[in-house]
């Protein structure tokens, strides 16, 4: 089996700016897709300016755009917009983030566009779509969870929700939606020789994340009350080590407790029905206690060679040097200045027979 870069000879226009777009074009280009991404004089992109910087610049803007062909055109002026009209007639797609109609404004919308490239795939990634009573409505990943009900399924111990650490909403939309539109685009384009308009919602995208919560609620029940997931199980959760690091444990299925029962000797703690795993029916100061033992690495060492769904909570900069991420070719390395940083490759890869 070979390697290849599926996208090799796409080429992609990018005007997005922050996470969302760029985050998904930089996946784009490590699949082989030619970016350019295009930045105003009057609008560069607000990510350039995040803290802590490498080499002057922020150091995730430079992980997730270092691979593009980044150009400052000033697409108001005359010589501008011949410059981009230029590279629209030689790009397979257009990405674009603004809200709905500023590219109008800009003399670029789908319909001006598919005139100087009757092929194009054209994306627009909103927060709240082109169409909806919230479309013009200015929003960031937050608000786009709170209005899919995703927010709400991540709460304290007092029941508030809690702002995650990462941006879901972001990435579901701008990443993984954005892939599929890209392929998806281009598919019909192929199959209808026609140009393609296509709209990302970053509140749309988020509320397909939660696939499980939804069917749960649409079954008459509450996700905070279903056991297996929500929290409510000792064998689905996460455990204090002796160092004060965390281990995840999702030994949700019986067989998988009842492994991690007999490889910690405590085959009294074994069950037949997943139910009596729950907190209030099985202690779970008994495992606070028990993983209190010892290290979160001495635990990942004792238990490597069983199955019962053992995982260390990781920091960032512990995933980029994880052996599995390494084997995996998960990160990529680049240098910026006297500054080595890491970014990430496509989540899959593709191969062909030789």
């Amino acid at each position: 089996m070979k390697s290849i870069k599926p996208l090799e000879g796409i080429k992609i226009l990018d005007f997005s700016r922050l996470l969302p777009g760029p985050a998904g074009t930089h996946l784009l280009s490590t699949l082989g897709a030619e970016v350019i991404k295009i930045e105003s004089p009057k609008r560069m992109d607000y990510l350039r300016d995040f803290q802590p910087k490498a080499d002057k610049v922020s150091a995730t803007f430079r992980t997730i755009n270092h691979t593009k062909d980044i150009r400052i055109v000033d697409y108001e002026t005359e010589e501008g917009k011949e410059e981009i009209k230029e590279l629209i007639r030689n790009t397979d797609i257009l990405i674009e983030q603004f809200r709905p109609g500023a590219m109008d404004g800009f003399g670029f919308s789908f319909e001006e566009t598919e005139k100087i490239n009757p092929k194009i795939v054209y994306i627009s990634i909103t927060g709240y779509g082109q169409q909806g009573e919230m479309s013009q409505k200015a929003g960031h990943d937050i608000n786009y969870l709170a209005l899919s009900g995703l927010l709400d399924l991540n709460r304290d111990a007092t029941g508030k929700p809690v702002v995650p650490g990462f941006q879901l909403a972001d990435v579901a939309g701008g990443s993984f939606m954005l892939m599929s539109a890209c392929t998806a685009g281009l598919l019909s384009q192929q199959k209808t020789n026609k140009a393609q308009y296509i709209d990302i919602s970053l509140a749309d995208s988020a509320a397909s994340v939660g696939a499980i919560p939804f069917g749960i609620s649409e079954g008459g029940m509450s996700y905070h009350d279903m056991p297996i997931l929500s929290g409510l199980m000792v064998n689905y959760d996460v455990y204090e080590c002796q160092d004060g690091k965390y281990i995840a444990f999702g030994a949700l299925e019986v067989k998988f407790w009842n492994t991690f029962c007999e490889a910690v000797g405590k085959s009294e703690w074994k069950v037949d029905n997943q139910m009596n795993l729950m907190k209030g029916i099985f202690d779970e100061n008994l495992l606070k206690d028990l993983f209190k033992q010892e290290t979160r690495d001495q635990w990942v060492e004792d238990l490597k060679e069983y199955d019962v769904c053992i995982s260390p909570v990781l920091q960032a900069k512990e995933t980029v040097e994880n052996t599995h991420m390494k084997d995996r070719e998960v990160f990529s390395q680049f240098q910026v200045g006297g500054t080595v940083l890491h970014s990430y490759q496509s989540p899959f890869k593709t191969y062909i027979t030789e």
